[in-house]
């Protein structure tokens, strides 16, 4: 027997798209813009939502724009864009095992990325994103998360690397990256704060030449060492379990082969 408000089947027909535009307005500049919507079905857990919450599906529409600019001689770009999203009817974990619905989910950002060759040699480059997400018509039974930031959201995300080649007989490289992830909350109730944490990695490749290797097109050895200072950060809060937090991995050592064909 069905039980009333409670079915077993759900159907959906969603129509969706996106329309665009890049204009190169001189030779190596370039704007661009989108508007895009999409839906999806947030709930992938059926079996969290009681009887009275519908299994919706979550939509969602996204304004983009931005320029791009490439110049000296290709040797140096930069680029920055800006988007809006709007997403409704989303469905966020709450602690407990259950679901919570929030009427919007709005986020205003924006993004600036350079990379520079001074020389061939060196390559520098580096990326850093403002994003302002917020709840909007959060209410349920109990209380109201509208205006709060949802979890593992940071404000600021930054990226910034160098590398330098060799060009020896077997051409070798070496760099640093880093990144910067700003303070994040671990549920939708914005109690306990994830603190900002900023790692670094170092690498070093060598590419084989073909004559090593005769029946691929690159062959290529890396060692790598990830978190190099041995940081202890949280990289992830789970809203199912808020007193629970996942650490970012410690100091690692990666040594990889590729090849291409």
């Amino acid at each position: 027997m069905e039980k009333a408000g409670f079915p077993y089947t759900k159907d959906w027909a969603p129509v969706t798209g996106r329309i665009g535009y890049t204009w190169e307005a001189v030779p190596g500049l370039t704007f661009f813009s989108q508007y895009a919507t999409g839906a999806d079905v947030s709930a992938n857990n059926i079996f969290l939502l009681t009887p009275t919450q519908p299994l919706d599906l979550t939509t969602a529409r996204t304004y983009e724009t931005g320029v791009k600019h490439l110049f000296w001689d290709n040797r140096a770009e930069w680029s920055f864009s800006a988007y809006d999203i709007v997403r409704k009817n989303v469905y966020a974990a709450a602690g407990g095992q259950a679901l919570n619905i929030a009427g919007r989910q709005e986020s205003k950002g924006v993004e600036l990325a350079a990379s520079l060759r001074p020389i061939e040699p060196l390559r520098l480059w580096g990326n850093i994103a403002y994003v302002d997400a917020r709840y909007a018509d959060y209410n349920f039974v109990g209380g109201s998360f509208t205006g709060n930031t949802p979890p593992n959201v940071p404000r600021i995300v930054a990226n910034a690397g160098a590398s330098w080649r060799f060009f020896t007989p077997w051409p070798v490289e070496l760099g640093i990256t880093g990144r910067h992830v700003g303070d994040r909350y671990n549920t939708d109730a914005n109690v306990v704060t994830m603190k900002a944490y900023t790692v670094a990695d170092v690498y070093a490749f060598v590419d084989i030449p073909k004559t090593v290797f005769n029946a691929v097109d690159q062959a290529r050895l890396t060692f790598r060492v990830r978190n190099i200072t041995d940081k202890r950060y949280a990289i992830w809060g789970d809203p199912f379990y808020p007193d629970q937090i996942l650490l970012g991995a410690p100091r690692t050592y990666e040594l990889s082969a590729a090849f291409k064909w």
